[in-house]
């Protein structure tokens, strides 16, 4: 079964992940790699400038939510230092494979760097000069140091509580002497993950409905603003104003200056909140709902072209929610990907709605109707109807809560058209009324 789903992927997804591979290598080739340990000398702490680099979002999917990384200036001999907690590697020759075997190494590099090829990208870059004394710079550098030795460079990546954003906020920690996690982790819960990812995704509708559908609900729990430094942004926006007592007692300002190397050209726009997506997700559903059902009622009187229309319609709608429904099936029985779990969507979105497609291909290209045909598919949409039903009954009990509205205001609509219910309230009223 697994290896069917994932042999029926691999041709969607190859090229995204091509993107990702040819973006990596970029970085590799533009940048001199330099990893060997012990290059920067610690007893020079003074000529060391310590700087977070928050790389803004941009319009490519590897770059929604933005980068982050840490700059070590060498102010003597005028060269910089990036540590870089974002890179991947894989053994095999297909990272989708690799994946779902969990054998993908994210890890922790160095890299020469020339901030000029970051902004021929068109990416914003913000660098914020950290305000260290000599204990907290020895502290974040050795960690640095250690993160890329080859014993130590590989991590297991997550996206919300392990990444490279995450691994910056613990340098920033150590660095503070766990001031910076004592200041954050009990902060007021304004958001959940669900509600920090929707701040950047709101202005992409089609990418913004699919990763609520992705999303369970263990990303729908309010989180402290620490747990909410997933995101490169988030750092940023915490660590301006953000003091500590050093090493003699006295209160640093943990950021002494703020340079902006460039302006976003490509960016996304970030809100503070996101607006909800329910009402443009149910309104879209409504409009297919009232065009399918006009089909429904009048492919009597135009068979060709309405056979046509029903059936092809409901293929492609099978066909785009059963891939669907056999991402959330890996990323929830094969993967246990922490996006995923706990979601109730896999109970009316999974990929049995796959089965859709021979028959609804079967009712448009015959030229009288397949009664098996449409009974088959009435029974699934049914099916579709009353699981969704269910799901949205289940959200009122807190337990269960997942904010998947946008995900139920678009299909039950549709689904609801398909099981055959509104004709057979329209022919009861017209017969009624005969």
């Amino acid at each position: 079964m697994a290896q069917g789903i994932y042999n029926y992927l691999k041709p969607h997804i190859s090229l995204c992940m091509d993107t990702l591979k040819q973006f990596i290598l970029l970085l590799i080739f533009t940048f001199t790699f330099s990893a060997a340990y012990g290059q920067i000398d610690t007893d020079r702490l003074d000529d060391y400038l310590f700087k977070i680099v928050v790389i803004s979002p941009g319009k490519e999917i590897y770059m929604w939510w933005g980068h982050i990384a840490l700059i070590v200036e060498d102010t003597r001999l005028n060269s910089s230092r990036l540590y870089n907690w974002g890179m991947f590697t894989y053994p095999g020759d297909s990272f989708i494979r690799d994946f779902i075997d969990g054998k993908v190494q994210y890890m922790c590099i160095a890299l020469n760097i020339d901030v000029e090829e970051f902004i021929s990208e068109g990416w914003g870059i913000t660098a914020y000069t950290l305000n260290l004394d000599r204990k907290a710079k020895e502290s974040i550098l050795s960690y640095a140091e250690e993160s890329i030795l080859p014993l130590n460079r590989y991590y297991d990546y997550k996206e919300y509580s392990d990444n490279c954003s995450t691994r910056i906020r613990d340098l920033i920690d150590l660095g503070t002497g766990g001031q910076f996690m004592a200041a954050h982790e009990t902060s007021d819960r304004q958001y959940t993950i669900r509600q920090y990812i929707r701040r950047y995704t709101w202005s992409k509708p089609i990418s913004d409905w699919l990763l609520n559908l992705l999303m369970g609900q263990n990303l729908d729990k309010k989180v402290t603003s620490w747990e909410g430094m997933f995101l490169p942004a988030e750092i940023a926006r915490n660590i301006i104003g953000f003091s500590y007592s050093d090493e003699y007692g006295m209160e640093r300002r943990l950021v002494s200056s703020v340079e902006t190397y460039n302006s976003a050209r490509n960016g996304t726009s970030i809100r503070d909140h996101a607006p909800p997506a329910w009402p443009f997700s149910l309104a879209i559903g409504l409009l297919f709902a009232v065009l399918l059902f006009f089909v429904n009622v009048h492919r009597k009187n135009h068979q060709k072209a309405g056979r046509l229309i029903w059936g092809i319609s409901q293929s492609i709608l099978g066909l785009i929610l059963g891939l669907a429904g056999c991402i959330l099936f890996i990323g929830l029985f094969l993967m246990e990907d922490e996006m995923i779990q706990q979601n109730l969507n896999i109970l009316f979105i999974n990929p049995l709605l796959l089965i859709i497609v021979p028959p609804g291909i079967l009712t448009a290209v015959k030229k009288r109707p397949v009664k098996k045909a449409d009974k088959f598919l009435r029974a699934i949409w049914t099916y579709v109807f009353i699981a969704g039903s269910i799901t949205m009954l289940l959200n009122v009990m807190p337990f269960y809560y997942q904010q998947n509205q946008s995900v139920l205001a678009l299909i039950l609509p549709v689904a609801f058209v398909f099981c055959g219910i509104p004709l057979k309230i329209k022919q009861h009223y017209k017969i009624s009324n005969a």
